[in-house]
C-alpha cells in the first residue's frame, strides 16, 4: 500500500491468502477471511441464491402499516 501524499510505502500484502480490504472514518484495515467465510456483492449473492433454488421478488408496491 503506498501513501499517495509521498508515495511512501506503508504496507506489504502478504503474497498468501485471501484479505477483506475496508475502511471506516477514513481508516484502511485489512483482515485475513477465514476458510468458510465468503464476500459478496448485492448481485452476487442474488446469482448464488437462485443457483440454491431460492426465488427472488421484488417487494410490493402495498405496504401495511
Amino acid at each position: 500500500m503506498v501513501r499517495r501524499a509521498d508515495n511512501a510505502v506503508i504496507y506489504s500484502f502478504p503474497a498468501e491468502g485471501r484479505y477483506l480490504v475496508y475502511r471506516v472514518n477514513g481508516i484502511v484495515s485489512l483482515r485475513p477471511l477465514l476458510e468458510e467465510e465468503e464476500i459478496f456483492t448485492l448481485n452476487g449473492f442474488m446469482q448464488f441464491a437462485k443457483r440454491l433454488g431460492y426465488r427472488i421478488t421484488p417487494p410490493s408496491d402495498i405496504i401495511l402499516s
